[in-house]
């Protein structure tokens, strides 16, 4: 950051830590939690420095229980929370009343503009029911067959990368360009070309998105990401004048895919009659939006432009994330890759020929969904978020927690204006939830009966598509490509890693990205070995 703005920062953060000091103190206070070496910075800038997504947050929760005080940056408490019970009354039982903090909104807006992941409330719920029918089951039946033909034309450019004499590639961005090509085509109705390389701007701002704007962030970066959560709402308008790596990086990727967003339209919408329009896929529903003249059924054109960036970040990034450790896995236990293949050619064999497989035979394959569920569980590509209470309330809990006198608390009260970091990764390895064996990676979990658990995730229980009125929208989307895909990949491939002992670490950049160890420099990366090995029938 440039000195000129490190002292702003400095300055504006002498505002805050006045502005704080006067606010009332959080009942949290009387739990236990982590020491902290800086008031200013909290425990973000150990967080961020950790050398794995996890390392801190699962020892503090393993040493005080699903629910500790922690610490924020200027002074703020935070309430880290991992129980099922705690989770589901912030996510499902409260509706708007957790909402998302000023700097998540301040960035998210940088980001994508005013979509479906940054307005709140009833603004909300105009967005969520306009684009629900795109994403219901039904609806995504109808993408299957070109998930099919991408996952094909995806091993097809790889087979001919490993006919080139390369057997090992990263990749990782390579499924990244393939889940964008998927999400433009399906979604839009447009070609990105990112699998062919096109010279594509929205791609290549992609590449490295996270890795270039959020890994290893200085103490004076974290200070002014986080300003906005003690900032007056007047003085918010302030940071726009400050540049940060952070800002540089969300602004070309939204600048980009607004653009994508308008030739987009262009091209699909522009002259259509759009009152005679039934269709229900996402451009059409957001296009006949656009054109209402009610306006809690209508978008905005910003809205619309908002939409798409959105859906193009998120609907890019979870699946190809979740399939770049779903691979990572694999190799470490060969043994269940072949598990997979002896399933793919049960399925196969169901068939005089190699005809296309319906949602119901991928369904149909209980352990390769376990693997999904097992990776989604234990790479959740968002591993936190935070939130902040909108009014005083009590938080039951699941299992009780022992405060620093060691009074035995079943029950939690928070003030308004309370941070909670609602710990998905956490959760996701809550012995409570998943069982003593809850720090190894086991798809086997799932082929059995759980225990009876506090119904939470919209998938398997899981948190990782989060839960409540501000679930991911398009869960389902994720996980039909995810089957799609992977069944793909080990029908014509064995992977393994490139060389032993390779060291793949899981870092926090935003998101959970791979580095290679004594590489992070060189950005996201999984390298693998890939063998060309059809499944013979």
């Amino acid at each position: 950051m440039h000195p000129t703005s490190l002292f702003i920062v400095s300055l504006l953060a002498i505002i805050t830590a006045i502005c704080t000091s006067k606010r009332k103190r959080s009942g949290v206070k009387q739990l236990r939690g982590p020491t902290v070496d800086s008031w200013l910075l909290g425990h973000d800038y150990a967080v961020q420095y950790q050398d794995q997504v996890g390392d801190l947050e699962y020892a503090w929760f393993r040493e005080y229980g699903a629910a500790f005080r922690g610490a924020a940056p200027y002074g703020q408490s935070v309430l880290f929370l991992g129980d099922a019970k705690g989770l589901q009354h912030v996510l499902h039982g409260s509706g708007y009343r957790y909402p998302k903090t000023p700097d998540s909104d301040y960035n998210t807006n940088i980001l994508f503009g005013k979509g479906i992941a940054t307005v709140a409330g009833s603004v909300h719920q105009r967005h969520r029911k306009v684009m629900n029918p795109a994403f219901s089951a039904a609806q995504l039946r109808t993408f299957l067959s070109l998930f099919q033909r991408s996952a094909k034309k995806f091993s097809g450019k790889l087979i001919a990368i490993v006919d080139g004499g390369e057997s090992s590639i990263n990749i990782a961005p390579w499924l990244g360009k393939l889940t964008l090509d998927i999400i433009g085509t399906s979604a839009f109705g447009y070609e990105y070309g990112a699998l062919d390389d096109e010279n594509n701007k929205l791609a290549n701002t992609l590449n490295n998105l996270f890795h270039d704007s959020e890994l290893l962030l200085s103490r004076a970066a974290i200070l002014f990401a986080t300003l906005p959560r003690v900032l007056p709402k007047s003085l918010i308008q302030i940071l726009d004048l400050i540049p940060s790596r952070r800002k540089k990086h969300f602004s070309n990727f939204k600048v980009a895919a607004q653009n994508a967003g308008r030739e987009v339209l262009k091209e699909n919408v522009e002259g259509n009659d759009l009152d005679s329009s039934t269709g229900k896929d996402v451009l059409s529903i957001l296009a006949r939006a656009n054109a209402q003249e009610e306006e809690k059924k209508r978008l905005s054109d910003d809205e619309v432009l908002a939409q798409i960036a959105t859906l193009t970040l998120a609907g890019h990034e979870t699946t190809a994330s979740t399939l770049t450790w779903t691979l990572f896995e694999l190799c470490n236990h060969p043994a269940q890759q072949d598990r997979i293949r002896a399933e793919i050619a049960q399925v196969r064999s169901r068939y005089q020929t190699k005809g296309e497989l319906t949602s119901a035979d991928y369904d149909s394959m209980p352990f390769m969904n376990a693997v999904i569920k097992e990776t989604l569980r234990f790479h959740p590509i968002v591993p936190s978020l935070l939130r902040s209470a909108a009014c005083d309330d009590v938080i039951p809990l699941t299992d009780p927690v022992i405060t620093s006198a060691g009074v035995k608390l079943t029950e939690i009260s928070v003030e308004k204006g309370q941070l909670v970091d609602i710990s998905i990764g956490y959760y996701n390895r809550n012995p409570t939830v998943w069982g003593s064996d809850a720090d190894v990676w086991n798809p086997d979990r799932f082929l059995g009966e759980l225990d009876k658990q506090t119904p939470l995730g919209v998938f398997a229980n899981l948190l990782t598509f989060s839960a409540g009125v501000r679930s991911c929208i398009g869960w389902r989307f994720a996980v039909m490509e995810l089957q799609v895909i992977l069944f793909e990949l080990l029908e014509s491939f064995k992977f393994s890693f490139p060389k032993a002992g390779i060291d793949i670490k899981r870092k926090p950049a935003g998101i959970m990205i791979p580095v290679v160890g004594d590489e992070m420099s060189k950005g996201t990366q999984m390298p693998l070995r890939l063998i060309p090995s059809p499944i013979q029938y």
